[in-house]
């Protein structure tokens, strides 16, 4: 018999990448579950009071309700980005940038237009109609003023594309957060309300975490690859010992904070 021996340096190298790769995907999804629980753990600690858990025991229930959804999000935008930037091609950047300024303008412009109509048209049907065909026309307009500019800073020298990408960027950036401000007011001084804006903080910090930890940047960091399973292991049997021995955190949890509701009532149970 011919004997089998050691594995070729090529087979151990891509079983020894697929383990890195498993815990920096795991080190990043525990750490970005940390960071996108904060919003909710800020607004869960004020209402639950002393329900059982200080606000550090909150923190790790939640992003322990947090870190398997985060945990697929980021595998999935990591494929996601590999696959876009196979497609992308030169000027990718100012493409994204186009799309983006257009998904920005069509959060801001219907935004405005809604609450116009609310304000002045007592007809819900009407309003409706209304809104439907005037969110129609300004998706068009707006797409052909974003492509404009898009094509306007694909031709300007490197200084004028720089400027023009600085000054459309600022202006949305401004618009959203403008937005944002008047949505959190809105919601504050309504109650039926505040769950409501509650899961629309939660899904956005949710969003830019998996983004930002689904970056290429960060893949090649073996820190996570060491730290990041036992970090889970630890922030996911304290989540669970937190959850199950406080039921007062968890009403509150479903009242603050519904977006996390579905997963903390499966932890929740024996």
């Amino acid at each position: 018999m011919l004997a089998s021996g050691p594995p070729s340096p090529r087979v151990a190298a891509q079983g020894a990448s697929f383990v890195v790769r498993f815990g920096t995907a795991v080190g990043l999804g525990v750490l970005a579950a940390l960071v996108g629980a904060v919003p909710a753990t800020l607004r869960v600690a004020s209402v639950a009071g002393d329900g059982g858990a200080g606000p550090g025991r909150v923190w790790l229930a939640l992003a322990a309700a947090a870190l398997a959804p985060m945990l697929a999000a980021v595998v999935v935008l990591r494929g996601a980005r590999e696959g876009l930037r196979a497609f992308a091609g030169p000027g990718a950047g100012l493409r994204a940038l186009g799309i983006a300024l257009w998904l920005a303008s069509l959060l801001v412009g219907l935004t405005f237009f809604g609450s116009v109509l609310r304000a002045e048209t007592h007809q819900h049907a009407l309003a409706g109609v209304t809104f439907a065909f005037g969110a129609l026309a300004f998706s068009v307009a707006s797409a052909v003023v974003c492509a404009r500019l898009v094509s306007i800073a694909r031709g300007a020298p490197a200084f004028g594309r720089r400027a023009l990408v600085f000054v459309a960027g600022t202006v949305a950036v401004l618009a959203l957060a403008f937005v944002g401000l008047r949505f959190l007011h809105a919601a504050s001084h309504d109650a039926a309300s505040y769950g409501a804006a509650g899961t629309v903080v939660d899904v956005l910090a949710f969003a830019l975490a998996a983004f930002f930890a689904s970056h290429r940047a960060l893949r090649g960091r073996r820190a996570f690859a060491l730290l990041g399973p036992p970090v889970a292991v630890v922030v996911v049997a304290l989540g669970v010992l937190t959850l199950r021995g406080a039921p007062l955190l968890r009403d509150a949890i479903g009242e603050s904070a519904p977006a996390f509701a579905p997963v903390v009532d499966l932890l929740s149970r024996p």
